[in-house]
């Protein structure tokens, strides 16, 4: 079942803005002290204009050193994100298991939620792997192995909850296990294959009436959060049609205007049905500037997001919306 990842967004922000501030005031820019604070705090970095950068220092033989990696943000990140899921444990331990608690075992459901439980698994961990490798390049950790390091410790995370519960009544789901696996290296697909950057799953969201009541399917008095309220989600499949149009055709599309495939499911909890949308969509990175690493990492991050667009349903019958969130 798909758990509650938001935290590790709200992290990854904490962190990751501490890096670089967007553009300010030339007085700020010019300010002496701040420039002796941040060689302070940010040792191995230049300063140029409102920018960090690192330094690269040859030795002696004239080889070009890379940045050191700091071993304190890592223990910072590590520690903070430990206790994070410390407290995830305890609220799942008292909101799912404790009162299902059996045997470890194996049992697949590929009824519940319409699948939609089954992309969610793919979704997490590929958005866990983002959070998680933007935190280890703040630490100076080369891109690469963090990207390796991202979507492990995402997978570790995902992997725990399903053996939690392989522990409890609804059993560990191989097929979640799956899903799980294939987001983790998603990333690293996307990586070595740029053509697959073309392609990304997007989340949206909004209440269905099952939030905050307990009842449903594979639940025993366990009130519906957003994150296992299927009936509320929307997963996208979002496609950069100006990259995928041939070269004379696509000047004319917009880079930043995409289109999106959405997949819901409705009356979860009684006689359920697949719901099928198609909306544009927007690549944040060619709409917010990408003058300061901050902005460039909200961008990347508002790219897990389908923000509000119009948007048709065409699936069980035709709908169509102004604006579909």
């Amino acid at each position: 079942m798909l758990r509650y990842p938001s935290a590790a967004f709200a992290l990854f922000f904490f962190f990751s803005s501490s890096v670089t501030s967007p553009a300010g005031s030339q007085s700020k820019r010019d300010d002496p002290t701040r420039d002796q604070s941040l060689r302070l705090f940010y040792p191995g970095l230049t300063i140029s204009g409102n920018r960090l950068s690192p330094t690269f220092n040859p030795d002696s033989s004239g080889a070009t050193l890379q940045p050191q990696i700091d071993y304190g943000r890592i223990a910072l990140i590590g520690g903070t994100l430990v206790a994070t899921m410390v407290a995830i444990h305890i609220y799942q331990q008292n909101g799912w298991w404790k009162d299902n608690r059996t045997s470890f075992h194996f049992r697949e459901d590929l009824i519940y939620g319409r699948s939609v439980d089954k992309l969610g698994h793919f979704y997490v961990p590929t958005m866990l792997t983002f959070v998680a490798r933007k935190l280890l390049v703040w630490s100076d950790v080369p891109e690469k192995s963090a990207l390796y390091y991202g979507a492990g410790a995402s997978l570790l995370f995902q992997t725990y909850v399903e053996v939690e519960d392989g522990f409890s009544t609804w059993g560990f789901d191989r097929v979640d296990f799956a899903s799980d696996v294939a987001g983790a290296a998603w990333p690293i697909a996307q990586y070595y294959s740029p053509v697959l950057r073309d392609f990304n799953l997007k989340f949206s969201y909004h209440p269905s009436d099952l939030i905050n009541n307990p009842g449903g399917s594979g639940f025993k008095g366990q009130k519906h959060l957003m994150f296992d309220d299927y009936e509320g989600q929307t997963i996208w499949l979002c496609f950069n049609f100006h990259n995928l149009l041939p070269g004379p055709v696509d000047r004319y599309w917009p880079e930043f205007l995409q289109l999106a495939v959405g997949y819901g499911a409705r009356d979860i909890a009684r006689d359920s049905y697949p719901v099928y949308f198609l909306a544009v969509d927007y690549d944040m990175t060619k709409i917010i500037p990408q003058s300061s690493d901050f902005l460039k990492t909200l961008s990347e991050a508002l790219n897990f997001i389908h923000l509000p667009a119009p948007a048709i349903r065409f699936y069980p019958s035709g709908i169509w919306y102004g604006l579909y969130f």
